[in-house]
């Protein structure tokens, strides 16, 4: 799949004048991206302890530890544009309207700081973990050894996210999940 398929489909889809929000993860302006922004602990850097804690706990080994990385890539601003210009196809049927970066607070830390979840601090570690695990868990799962059986892998796992739940328990008002977004909005050329 060429990198602006999706854009040059949306380009044929629209009607002269047509527009088309686009709306992708990124890394903004200052240095913020999911996870890891000016609001309490980077959730990288707490994923990063609980994983470090299974070794600690005799449940992985040096190899196991080191294993895991996310391919995950966030393009700034810049790089969305130029990707965007330099693609003599999308720049004879679209043009950039406008692009801006937004961070959107994580909701569940944002409803238990305001008091409105009368949640208690591990039944808010338990509400939203599950919310980082949906996308992470096969990453790190993926990081254990392939002799390991599916049982004792899914158990080392039953140990990380609740490593990462007693984490988030000690002081959950720290804990949370901002996304940072790129909002780009293209215009279909007449």
């Amino acid at each position: 799949i060429k990198p602006c398929s999706i854009l040059e489909a949306r380009a044929k889809e629209l009607v002269p004048g047509g527009r088309f929000v686009c709306v992708n993860f990124c890394k903004n302006s200052d240095g913020y991206f999911l996870g890891q922004t000016d609001v309490g602990e980077s959730m990288w850097d707490s994923f990063q302890w609980s994983w470090d804690q299974l070794m600690e706990q005799g449940l992985i080994d040096e190899e196991e530890r080191l294993g895991v990385s996310f391919p995950n890539y966030y393009r700034t601003k810049d790089e969305f544009l130029e990707g965007i210009q330099n693609n003599k196809d999308i720049a004879k049927q679209l043009k950039i309207v406008s692009i801006e970066e937004r961070v959107v607070r994580c909701p569940y830390r944002e409803l238990y700081v305001s008091g409105k979840s009368n949640k208690s601090p591990r039944e808010y570690a338990e509400w939203f973990v599950p919310t980082t695990k949906t996308w992470s868990h096969s990453t790190f799962k993926s990081g254990l050894k392939s002799t390991r059986s599916e049982d004792e892998k899914e158990e080392i796992m039953e140990q990380f996210w609740e490593n990462y739940m007693s984490l988030v328990t000690k002081n959950p008002e720290v804990h949370g999940m901002d996304y940072v977004h790129a909002y780009i909005v293209f215009e279909k050329i007449e």
